[in-house]
C-alpha cells in the first residue's frame, strides 16, 4: 500500500491555524466535521442505510453483512469457516469487535477511489440515488479506521496524534487471487453486541423492497448465518389511466405517462435464529414519470445536486389488498415477541400511518400518511432522513413529486373500488338479499378506504398534505364509494344511521363498519367530496317510494318518536301522509287511524279474533310503544269501557251471533274473563262505565243459564241443607273460572256471595244435630273463605276434649286446641296431652280436618325444649322413648337444632367403664373405643343416631388427647399398645407433627422406664445388628400401635440417613462403638455405598462438621515402619490421594482419605479436594547434554509400548494428545532436574531432584531424563502428563509396559505381535532423532551444555523398595540393553554419581561444605511469630488432628483437645477438655504457671525465639513432654510440676533449665525405650531444626547437630551462673556423648526418600 497522503482539500491545519490579513482560504476542522456533522445521524443503521444504497447504485444483486469477534478473528482459516466449530452464541450479549458489509456489484473505478476520500463529492450519475457525497462518512459514527477494498485495490482511512485524517491507497500483490467482491470493514470503537436481529432483519426486508439492482441480504454472525431476505419481482401489467385524471403535475414539470403493476417476491431464508417464514407478495404499482423541467430550475437542481435530474424516473407505491392484509396478520400472529416477522414493517398500516415511510432507494424517516409505501427520486435533506420541502427550488422538485404520488393513489384507488362494484353486482345478480355477500364487499371497500386514508404524516406533516391534495384534485369526478345501493359518486351518499337502515331501502348509505372506522377521515373529505347526513326530506322521499312491511312500519314509528322533538323532524301529519303500511286486508293510510290499545291494560288480554274498529292501530304495533307515545300521534285510548260499548252496538251484536254476549254463553265467558283479568288495573270510572254496560245484560252464566248480576250467587258447600233451595249458582264454563279474582269482579257488578258462616252455625246450634267434628267438616270446605277473626276464634274457643280425661272427672273439661297434641302413639307415650278424636275415620296427619286444626292452633309436635326436657326426665321409659323421638326427627322437624342452647342441660345417654348416667354435650363422645382411655360415650345401642348433628364429637378434641398423652404417658407396653390402637384408627383427627415430639413412648425395663418422643425409637423387626443396638433405640408394640407411632415418627428401619445423622453427632462414640478403625471403616464403606440415600442437608452437614476419617502417616520410634493418626476433621482437612508420589513427599501434612475407591469417591463427592489439585509443580530451567543412544531408545521404547497401555487402559480420559510418531514426542537428557512442589492448602513447598520431567511444549510432549532414569519413573512422569494424575495402579500398569520384554508381556495377554511392525515403523525415524540429539536440538529452550558423562536408559523395572531390603520385590525380566552403557543413578536431595550396579546397598553422599556457625545462626534470625500460624490444637481436637506432619515431630495420639484459658508473659497457656474446673484453672495454678513460664522464656532467649511461639499445655494423662507444631513449641506444665515446681520454688533453677532445655528427643534422633527424656537441649534444638528441614534425613540431623553446637556457648554461660562446675562438666560431656552417638547411629542407617 502507498504511503499515507493528508485527507481533505486544505492545506491548513486546523491546529496550525494563524490570523492573517487580506485574503485567506477558508480552513476546515477535519474532526470536528465528520464528528459533529457527517457522522451523526438520527436514524437506526444509518451505516447500513449507506452501504446498501451504495451497493443498489453498484448495480449489485447480493450482499453480505458480517457481524464478527474477537474469538472468531483469532481462529485459523480452516476452523473459521468450519460450521460445526462453534455453537452459536447469546447474540443479545455476546460483544462483537468488526462490522464487515461486502457486495457482489460493480468495482470501484478510478473515479469512485478518488471521490471516496473527497467529502462532498457525490455521484454525478442522474439515474443514481447518492448526491451529496457525505454517505461514506457515516462510517466514522462506529469506526475510527475504515477499510475498503474492491477491484484489487484498497484504501484505509485513519487520524493522526492531530486529529487530521489521513487515507493509505494501493492495489493489492499480483500474486494475492482477485476478490470480486466490494469490501467495507469496520474495527468498531466500541465493542458491542449486534443489533437486535429481529429489527435488523425488519430493516433489511424494507430496505431492499424499492431498490432496483439488490436482491439478495444475508446477515453471518461469525461464520452462523442468522438470517436473508431475498427478493424476486413477477411480471408487470400496463394499467389504463382514466381520462378524467389530470397526468401532469401542476408546475408542469412531471408528467405520468403510464401505471405498470407487478408483485415483488420477499423470501426469508431458514437461519440459526429464526424459524421459518412463509413468504410475502408485495403489490407494487409503478407511475412511469416524464420529466421536463425550465432552465432555471434545472439550473438551480444542478447547483444543489451537483448533477442532472433525470430526465425520466418512476414513482412506485405499495398496495396491500384486503386479503394479503389478513394473511400477514395471520402470519404475524405466528410469531413470538422475542422473534417477530421480519416483513411486519412492509404490512399496510391502516390505524394511522406509523411506520409507512417514504423511500428514497432505501427508507427515510417521513411517514407518508397513507397505508403503504412510496418510493421516487426524492431530493432529500443532507442527513437523508426526510424530504426537503424548504429548499426553494428542490421543494418544487419535490412536491412535483407528491403530486405524481397523489394522482398514483387515486388511480390505485379506482382500479380496486371497480373491482369492489363488479363483485357486488355479481352477488347483487345472483342473490339479491344475501347480506353475507353484501358484508364481504363492504369489509374490502373499508380496507381500502382506511389504505388511503390521508393521516398526519412525520416529521413533515406537508407531506401527507400535498398527497391528499393530489388524491382529490386530480380528478375532474367527485370521489366515487360503495354505498348501501352499490357505488355511487360521494355526493349521492348518505352516512350511515342504524336508525333508518331499517326502514329505508333505496337511500344510498355507507356501511356501519365504513362510518365508524372512518369517522374523521370522513369528515375531512373536501367540499366536492363531502358525504351528508341523512335529512328529513330524504326519508319522506324514500317513504313514498314502497310500501312498509310490519318491522319497517314499526322502526319507521320508533324513529319519529325518538326524534319528535328535533326541529327538523317531520310532523305526525306529513308522516301519516306520507306512509302506508300493510294491513290484514290491503294497504292501509297511515292517516285513517285514530285510536290505540293501551298494551299495559287492555291489550294484554282482549281476544284477538273479536270484533275490532278499523280505526284501531294494530294491537301487534301498539304493543311496542308506550301510551304516552301513542298519544303523540293524535290518537286515543281504546278503553274496556269502548270495548264493551263497541261489543254492546247492535250492529255488531246482530252482525254474528256467537259474538253476542247475551246470547252466547262462550263468550260471555270470555268477555268475564278478559274484564276479570283487567280489573285490578282500571280506574273507578272506567269500572263504573262497565257495570253500567252489564249491569242491565244478561251475561252471567249460572246453572239456570245466562242471568243479571244481581239473580246469581256463588256455589255453597255441598250439603244437604242447601239442596232444597234451587239457587241459580254461578257455574263455569269454556273459559269461566269462578276464582278469588272473578268473584271480586262479580260481587262489584252484583252477583250475590255464598251464605254466611253465622247463618249456617246458628242454623247448626239452633237444631242441635251438629257436633264439634260436623263443624270441623264443613269448615273444611269453607275454609278459603274463612276470615281472621273467624280462625282467632276458632284458637280461643274451649271447645276441644283431652282424650286422657274420659271416664273420671275431667271428661267434662275442654281445652283450648294449642294445648293438645294428636291422637298418635308416640305422644301418648311421651305422657302428653291429645285431643279425643270422633271423627268420620281415623286420624290421619294428611286428611283435611287435621290440617284445618293444625291451622287453627294443634300442635304438630313437641317443642324443641320440651322434647329436650323430656330427654332429661327422670322416667327411664319417657326418657328413652323422647331421645329416640328427638334423633329420629331432628332433621324433619327440629332442624333448628342448635347444640350450643343445650350445652348445660344432662340428656345424652352415656357410659364408662364403669356407670352409665346423662351427660352435657362436650362430656360424652360417640366412638366407643375412647372408654378405653376413661372417656364417656354414648351407649351402644344410640350409635346409629344422629349424634353429630346433637352435637356429640366423634373422639375428644386433639388438645385434650395431646394433654392426655403429655400429662398420663402410657407407663408399660401393654397399656401403650391398647392406647397406640386406638389412636391409630383417628390418625387423621391429631396432630401428628406436635404428637410426634413428646415423649410418649416407653422404652427400657419397668424399673429404669423411660419415656421418649416417637421420632427417636426404630422398630423392632427381628435381627438387630449389634452396633445399631447401642446407637438406637428399638421398640415393639402391637401391628396398629406400630402404624400409629410409624405416623407419628417412628422409624420402620435404621437408615443410611440415621446412621450418617448419628456419626455426625458423635463421630468418636460411634468409631468406638464400632470396634476401632476396622469397624468403623466398614460403616463408612455402607454410607459410601448408600449416599444417594442420604439427603443434601446431611451430606453437607458430614462435610462442614469435624465427622470425616482422615489418617495421617507417621514413622513409629526406631522402627522402619509407618504408624497412622486418625483424626475426625471437615472437608477441607482431608486430601485424597490420587498421586502417590507427591504424598510421599508431604504426607506429613496431609490427613488423607482411607486408600479405598469407593470411599475416595464419596469423600470427593463431600468436596475433599485431590492431592494433585492442591500440589503445584514448577521446574528449574532445563540444559539439554547430547546423549547418543540412550534419548532414541527411549523414545522408541515409549511410542512402542504406549499405544499397547492404552489399549488396556481406560480409567481416565488423557487430558493431551497422545504421542504417535516422533514428532509428537522428543526425549532429552540433562545433567540434574530440580522440581519445586508447594501444598497450597498449608504453603509448604519442597524442592527435589527427579530422575525424568515431562511436559508439553505446543502439540508435543518433551521427557527430560537425568542420569539412570528408572522406567517406573517415567511411567511416573508420563501418568502425571497424560492423565493429570499419578495413581498406584496407572503407574505400575505402564512402568510394567515399559520393562517387561515383549514375551512376559505375550504370556500377560497383552497382543505384543502388533509392535514389531509399529517398532520398525518408528525406527525408521530413530536415526534421525538420534542426530538430532547429538548435534542438539534447534528448538531446546536452552543450548546443550558439554558433558563427559555418558546416559543410557535402566532397562530394568525398578521396585519402590531401596535395593538390598528384605522387602525388595522381585525383578521382572529385563529388556535386552547396550552392554556397554552405564546406568543413570538418582536420589532425591542428593549429589549426582556413576554407579553401574543397581542392587548397590548404600548410595554416596557428596561431602558437605562447612558452614560457620554465623550462618547456621542466621536461619533463626528469621524466626518471627508472624511467620507461623497459631493452628495448635487449641479450639478442638478436629482442628488440632489437621496439623501437617512434616512441619513438626508427630503430636502423640494421647494428645485431645486443648483450649486456651489465658496467657502468663505473652506465653500462651492451654489446657486439655479432660481437665476438672478449667474456668478457675489459671487462679489455682497462678504460681507453678508463673515459675515454668520463667524458666521456659530464659531459655527462648538463648536460641531467641519470640515468647508468642511458645505454649504451655496443661493435660491429665499421656507422656507427651512437648512437641513442635508448625514453629510453635509446646511444653508440658504437668511434667515442671511434678519433677521441677519444688525445686524452683526453693530457689534453685539450674535442674529445670538443664532439663527443659531439651523437652522431647524424638524417635528418629534418640531411640531411647521410654517416653520420659531428659536430654531436653538436644530435642530443643530437633524441634527447631524442624524450622528448617520438613524431612527425618541426613540434612536435619546436620541442622540438629549444628544449632546444638551454634548455642552450646549461651547454653555453657547458663550453667556457669550455678557455680557448679563438677555439674556443668557432667553435663557437657554427656551432651556431647548424645550428639557423637546420634550422628554415628544415623550415619549407618540407609535413609532413601523416594516416592512409594
Amino acid at each position: 500500500m502507498s504511503s499515507r497522503r493528508l485527507f481533505g482539500s486544505s492545506s491548513l491545519s486546523a491546529y496550525q491555524w494563524q490570523p492573517q490579513q487580506g485574503c485567506a482560504p477558508v480552513t476546515i476542522d477535519t474532526r470536528a466535521l465528520i464528528d459533529k456533522v457527517l457522522a451523526r445521524y438520527s436514524g437506526e443503521f444509518t451505516v447500513f442505510r449507506e452501504l446498501l444504497q451504495n451497493s443498489d447504485d453498484a448495480e449489485c444483486d447480493a450482499a453480505e453483512i458480517r457481524f464478527k469477534t474477537t474469538a472468531f478473528s483469532d481462529l485459523d482459516p480452516g476452523a473459521a469457516t468450519n460450521p460445526s466449530s462453534h455453537v452459536l452464541p447469546d447474540l443479545e450479549t455476546t460483544n462483537v469487535t468488526d462490522w464487515i458489509f461486502r457486495n457482489y456489484g460493480k468495482p470501484f473505478t478510478p473515479t469512485d477511489w478518488s471521490r471516496l476520500p473527497r467529502i462532498a463529492s457525490g455521484n454525478p450519475d442522474p439515474r443514481k440515488v447518492g448526491a451529496f457525497g457525505v454517505g461514506f462518512y457515516s462510517l466514522f459514527s462506529v469506526t475510527e479506521t475504515p477499510y475498503v477494498s474492491s477491484g484489487g485495490a484498497e484504501m484505509k482511512f485513519s487520524w493522526d496524534a492531530k486529529g487530521q485524517l489521513f487515507y493509505e491507497f494501493g492495489n493489492y500483490p499480483e500474486a494475492t487471487p482477485r476478490d470480486l467482491w466490494t469490501t467495507f470493514k469496520m474495527p468498531l470503537r466500541e465493542v458491542a453486541p449486534m443489533p437486535p436481529i429481529s429489527d435488523f432483519m425488519q430493516f433489511l426486508a424494507s430496505s431492499i423492497t424499492f431498490m432496483v439492482h439488490l436482491k439478495k441480504v444475508a446477515v453471518f454472525f461469525d461464520h452462523h448465518r442468522v438470517g436473508q431476505i431475498n427478493k424476486s419481482q413477477g411480471q408487470s401489467q400496463v394499467i389504463p389511466i382514466p381520462t378524467e385524471l389530470k397526468r401532469r403535475s401542476p408546475e408542469e414539470n412531471m408528467t405520468v405517462d403510464s401505471v405498470q403493476q407487478y408483485r415483488n417476491v420477499m423470501l426469508p431464508q431458514c437461519d440459526s435464529v429464526r424459524t421459518h417464514e412463509v413468504k410475502v407478495d408485495l403489490v407494487v404499482f409503478t407511475a412511469d414519470v416524464d420529466v421536463a423541467v425550465n432552465e432555471k430550475l434545472l439550473k438551480e437542481l444542478k447547483r444543489c445536486m451537483k448533477k442532472d435530474p433525470p430526465s425520466h424516473l418512476k414513482y412506485s407505491l405499495i398496495y396491500t389488498g384486503k386479503d394479503e392484509y389478513d394473511q400477514s396478520c395471520i402470519g404475524e400472529q405466528r410469531h413470538t415477541p422475542e422473534f417477530p416477522s421480519a416483513f411486519r414493517g412492509l404490512r399496510a398500516d391502516l390505524d394511522g400511518s406509523i411506520h409507512t415511510r417514504v423511500f428514497i432507494g432505501h427508507a427515510t424517516a417521513q411517514t407518508t400518511g397513507i397505508g403503504g409505501h412510496m418510493a421516487s427520486h426524492f431530493i432529500p435533506t443532507v442527513e437523508r432522513e426526510s424530504i426537503d420541502l424548504v429548499n426553494g427550488d428542490v421543494s418544487i422538485w419535490n412536491r412535483e413529486l407528491l403530486y405524481v404520488g397523489g394522482f398514483l393513489c387515486r388511480m390505485v384507488y379506482g382500479l380496486e373500488l371497480s373491482k369492489i362494484q363488479r363483485s357486488w353486482e355479481e352477488a347483487v345478480a345472483s342473490e339479491p338479499h344475501s347480506p353475507l355477500s353484501r358484508a364481504l364487499q363492504d369489509q374490502h371497500f373499508l380496507h381500502l378506504f382506511k389504505f388511503f386514508t390521508f393521516h398526519h404524516s412525520t416529521p413533515s406533516s406537508k407531506v401527507a398534505e400535498l398527497l391528499a391534495k393530489s388524491f382529490y384534485g386530480c380528478s375532474t369526478f367527485p370521489l366515487r364509494l360503495l354505498s348501501s345501493v352499490g357505488v355511487r359518486e360521494a355526493p349521492e351518499v348518505r352516512k350511515f344511521d342504524p336508525v333508518f337502515t331499517k326502514f329505508l331501502k333505496s337511500l344510498p348509505m355507507l356501511s356501519k363498519d365504513v362510518t365508524q372506522d372512518c369517522e374523521h377521515a370522513i369528515e375531512r373529505l373536501p367540499g366536492q367530496h363531502k358525504i351528508r347526513a341523512i335529512s328529513p326530506s330524504d326519508v319522506l322521499q324514500d317513504l313514498r317510494r314502497h310500501i312498509l312491511d310490519f318491522d319497517e312500519l314499526l322502526a319507521c314509528l320508533r324513529w319519529w318518536i325518538a326524534s319528535r322533538r328535533d326541529d327538523l323532524t317531520p310532523s305526525a301529519a306529513d308522516l301519516s301522509d306520507a306512509v302506508t303500511f300493510r294491513g290484514t286486508g290491503g294497504a292501509i293510510p297511515l292517516s285513517t287511524i285514530t285510536y290505540f290499545i293501551d298494551s299495559k291494560v287492555l291489550g294484554l288480554h282482549i281476544p284477538p279474533n273479536g270484533p275490532l274498529p278499523l280505526s284501531l292501530i294494530p294491537l301487534r304495533i301498539s304493543m311496542h310503544f308506550s301510551y304516552e307515545e301513542l298519544a303523540s300521534f293524535g290518537w286515543k285510548e281504546f278503553t274496556v269501557a269502548s270495548w264493551l260499548q263497541h261489543l254492546s252496538r247492535p250492529d255488531v251484536m246482530s252482525a254474528d251471533e256467537k259474538y253476542d254476549f247475551t246470547q252466547s254463553a262462550d263468550w260471555a265467558s270470555r268477555v268475564l274473563s278478559t274484564l276479570r283479568h283487567v280489573w285490578p288495573k282500571l280506574p273507578e270510572d272506567i269500572r263504573s262505565e262497565s257495570r253500567e254496560v252489564l249491569r242491565n245484560k244478561p251475561c252471567i252464566p249460572t246453572s239456570r243459564g245466562l242471568c243479571y248480576p244481581k239473580s246469581s250467587y256463588f256455589p255453597v258447600a255441598d250439603n244437604v241443607l242447601f239442596d232444597h233451595l234451587g239457587l241459580p249458582i254461578v257455574s263455569p264454563g269454556s273459559g269461566f273460572e269462578v276464582n278469588e279474582g272473578m268473584k271480586e269482579f262479580l260481587l262489584f257488578i252484583g252477583v250475590q256471595k255464598n251464605p254466611p258462616v253465622q247463618f249456617l252455625l246458628h242454623h247448626m246450634s239452633s237444631t242441635g244435630n251438629w257436633t264439634v267434628f260436623n263443624l270441623i267438616d264443613y269448615l273444611v270446605q269453607e275454609e278459603p273463605s274463612l276470615t281472621s277473626e273467624d280462625f282467632s276464634t276458632l284458637k280461643l274457643s274451649k271447645i276441644f276434649r283431652n282424650e286422657r280425661s274420659q271416664g273420671n272427672e275431667e271428661e267434662n273439661i275442654c281445652y283450648r286446641i294449642d294445648g293438645l297434641y294428636p291422637p298418635v302413639d308416640i305422644f301418648r307415650r311421651l305422657r302428653l296431652p291429645v285431643i279425643k278424636w270422633s271423627g268420620k275415620s281415623e286420624w290421619m296427619d294428611t286428611s283435611l280436618e287435621a290440617q284445618l286444626l293444625y291451622r287453627i292452633g294443634l300442635n304438630r309436635f313437641p317443642p324443641l325444649p320440651t322434647i329436650v326436657d323430656l330427654c332429661s326426665s327422670r322416667d327411664v321409659g319417657v326418657q328413652e322413648t323422647a331421645f329416640e323421638y328427638l334423633c329420629n326427627k331432628l332433621h324433619l322437624q327440629y332442624s333448628h337444632y342448635n347444640p350450643e342452647d343445650f350445652c348445660n342441660v344432662e340428656f345424652i345417654p352415656a357410659e364408662s367403664k364403669d356407670r352409665t348416667c346423662l351427660r352435657k354435650l362436650g362430656e360424652v363422645y360417640s366412638g366407643s373405643q375412647w372408654k378405653a382411655l376413661g372417656f364417656f360415650v354414648v351407649q351402644d345401642r344410640y350409635l346409629s343416631m344422629p349424634l353429630h348433628q346433637l352435637g356429640v364429637a366423634q373422639h375428644p378434641p386433639t388438645s385434650e388427647l395431646l394433654d392426655l398423652l403429655e400429662k398420663s404417658p402410657p407407663l408399660d407396653q401393654s397399656t401403650a399398645s391398647q392406647w397406640f390402637e386406638v389412636l391409630f384408627d383417628h390418625m387423621e383427627t391429631i396432630d401428628l407433627t406436635k404428637l410426634s415430639g413428646l415423649p410418649i413412648v416407653p422404652t427400657g425395663p419397668p424399673s429404669a422406664l423411660k419415656l421418649l418422643p416417637p421420632t427417636q425409637c426404630h422398630l423392632d423387626q427381628g435381627t438387630i445388628p449389634v452396633l445399631y443396638k447401642d446407637l438406637f433405640v428399638f421398640v415393639k408394640f402391637g401391628n396398629k400401635a406400630n402404624q400409629f407411632l410409624i405416623a407419628c415418627g417412628l422409624k420402620n428401619k435404621v437408615s443410611t440417613e440415621d446412621v450418617a445423622e448419628v456419626l455426625i453427632e458423635n463421630p468418636e462414640r460411634f468409631f468406638d462403638l464400632a470396634g476401632g478403625y476396622d469397624g468403623y471403616l466398614v460403616e463408612l464403606r455402607k454410607l459410601a455405598c448408600q449416599s444417594q440415600d442420604i439427603s443434601n442437608d446431611t451430606l453437607h452437614k458430614m462435610s462442614h462438621s469435624p465427622a470425616l476419617l482422615g489418617l495421617r502417616r507417621k514413622e513409629m520410634d526406631g522402627e522402619s515402619k509407618w504408624d497412622y493418626e486418625y483424626q475426625f476433621l471437615t472437608y477441607q482437612g482431608v486430601t485424597i490421594v490420587d498421586d502417590v508420589y507427591d504424598y510421599e513427599l508431604f504426607s506429613d501434612h496431609l490427613f488423607i482419605a482411607p486408600r479405598e475407591e469407593a470411599l475416595e469417591r464419596f469423600y470427593a463427592s463431600l468436596g475433599c479436594s485431590c492431592l494433585s489439585a492442591v500440589v503445584k509443580e514448577r521446574c528449574n530451567d532445563l540444559r539439554e547434554i547430547p546423549s547418543a543412544k540412550t534419548c532414541p531408545e527411549v523414545q522408541s521404547l515409549i511410542l512402542e509400548r504406549l499405544p499397547l497401555f492404552m489399549q488396556n487402559y481406560s480409567d481416565t480420559k488423557p487430558k493431551v494428545k497422545i504421542p504417535s510418531s516422533p514428532d509428537h514426542l522428543k526425549v532429552k537428557a540433562c545433567k540434574r532436574i530440580l522440581v519445586s512442589k508447594t501444598l497450597a492448602t498449608v504453603n509448604v513447598e519442597r524442592t527435589k531432584d527427579v530422575w525424568t520431567v515431562a511436559r508439553r511444549e505446543g502439540d508435543r510432549i518433551e521427557l527430560w531424563i537425568s542420569k539412570t532414569a528408572k522406567r517406573d519413573i517415567v511411567a511416573t512422569s508420563l501418568c502425571r502428563l497424560l492423565f493429570g494424575t499419578n495413581t498406584r495402579n496407572t503407574t505400575l500398569l505402564l512402568g510394567t509396559m515399559l520393562s517387561a520384554n515383549s514375551t512376559f508381556l505375550e504370556r500377560r495377554g497383552y497382543l505384543v505381535d502388533q509392535i514389531p511392525q509399529r517398532r520398525s515403523d518408528t525406527l525408521k525415524t530413530g536415526t534421525k532423532t538420534r542426530k538430532e540429539h547429538l548435534t542438539g536440538s534447534a528448538s531446546t529452550t536452552n543450548p546443550p551444555q558439554k558433558s563427559t558423562m555418558n546416559f543410557q536408559f535402566d532397562l530394568q523395572f525398578s521396585s519402590v523398595t531401596p535395593p538390598g531390603s528384605p522387602e525388595a520385590t522381585p525383578q521382572l525380566p529385563s529388556l535386552p540393553c547396550t552392554a556397554n552403557s552405564d546406568q543413570l543413578t538418582i536420589r532425591e536431595g542428593s549429589s549426582i554419581s556413576v554407579d553401574k550396579s543397581l542392587n548397590t546397598a548404600r548410595l554416596p553422599r557428596a561431602p558437605r561444605e562447612v558452614i560457620s556457625l554465623s550462618d547456621i545462626r542466621e536461619p533463626l534470625e528469621p524466626y518471627h511469630p508472624s511467620k507461623y500460624r497459631d493452628c495448635s490444637l487449641e479450639h478442638n481436637v478436629e482442628k488440632a488432628m489437621q496439623l501437617p506432619s512434616s512441619d513438626f515431630c508427630t503430636v502423640p495420639a494421647d494428645i485431645g483437645c486443648l483450649r486456651p484459658v489465658g496467657h502468663v508473659r505473652n506465653v500462651r497457656v492451654c489446657i486439655d477438655e479432660g481437665v476438672c474446673d478449667g474456668g478457675t484453672f489459671m487462679k489455682r495454678m497462678h504460681d507453678p504457671l508463673a515459675r515454668f513460664v520463667d524458666i521456659i522464656i530464659t531459655l527462648s532467649e538463648i536460641y531467641r525465639i519470640p515468647t508468642a511461639t511458645l505454649r504451655v499445655f496443661y493435660d491429665v494423662s499421656g507422656g507427651c513432654i512437648a512437641f513442635n507444631s508448625r514453629g510453635i513449641i509446646y511444653l508440658n506444665l504437668r511434667y515442671f510440676e511434678v519433677w521441677h515446681d519444688k525445686q524452683v520454688e526453693s530457689g534453685n533453677q539450674q535442674d529445670a533449665r538443664m532439663t527443659w532445655l531439651v523437652d522431647f528427643v524424638h524417635c528418629c534422633l534418640v531411640p531411647l525405650p521410654t517416653k520420659h527424656y531428659h536430654l531436653r537441649f538436644l530435642a530443643l534444638a530437633h524441634e527447631i531444626a524442624h524450622n528448617l528441614i520438613d524431612r527425618h534425613n541426613s540434612d536435619h540431623e546436620f541442622w540438629s547437630s549444628a544449632i546444638c553446637q551454634a548455642h552450646l556457648v549461651a547454653f555453657s554461660r547458663l550453667l556457669r551462673s550455678a557455680n557448679t562446675r563438677l555439674r556443668y562438666m557432667l553435663w557437657l560431656g554427656l551432651i556431647a556423648l548424645v550428639i557423637l552417638s546420634v550422628y554415628l547411629t544415623k550415619r549407618t542407617t540407609l535413609v532413601i526418600d523416594i516416592p512409594h
